[in-house]
């Protein structure tokens, strides 16, 4: 098993995938929001506290955040703080390093797909399993969780 995060400056979505690139089967999905009215340092403690809750329940290998393009207009400091403290968790407490991806680094490690990375996203509209996670809160997510799943 494997997860993919994508991470939004007001909380994370993740998504637990099984099998292989050509036959995902999603085991778990979420989006967490994080706590209003709370300091940045409690909601840092609420991430990995979220974050130890999703390790108690699903066993898995592999871990990948989708991370923000170098291009992006607007770059979130708040999203990058978010993505640090899953890293460091993930690697205390499992001793998994947690890759980070763009959109090209995806298209290298998704074996089949072959078109342009800015198509990346057909991966789920082509793969029957994955479909009903081709939905803004969850597309970067899958697509980080399946560029971790063993090609066969």
């Amino acid at each position: 098993m494997v997860i993919g995060f994508r991470i939004f400056p007001e909380g994370f979505a993740y998504v637990v995938l099984d099998g292989t690139q050509s036959a995902p089967a999603v085991v778990a999905k979420g989006r967490l929001s994080l706590p209003k009215n709370h300091s940045w340092p409690a909601c840092l403690s609420w991430v990995r506290k979220q974050l130890g809750e999703v390790l108690l329940t699903h066993d898995f290998e592999g871990a990948c955040i989708k991370t923000i393009e170098p291009m992006a207009k607007r770059k979130s400091v708040e999203r990058l703080q978010i993505e640090a403290v899953i890293k460091e968790y993930l690697h205390s407490a499992k001793a998994l390093d947690c890759n980070t991806r763009i959109k090209s680094q995806l298209k290298r490690d998704i074996k089949d797909f072959t078109d342009a990375a800015r198509y990346i996203e057909r991966v789920l509209t082509e793969t029957d399993t994955l479909s009903e996670l081709n939905t803004p809160q969850y597309q970067e997510a899958t697509l980080a969780a399946v560029s971790e799943l063993p090609e066969d």
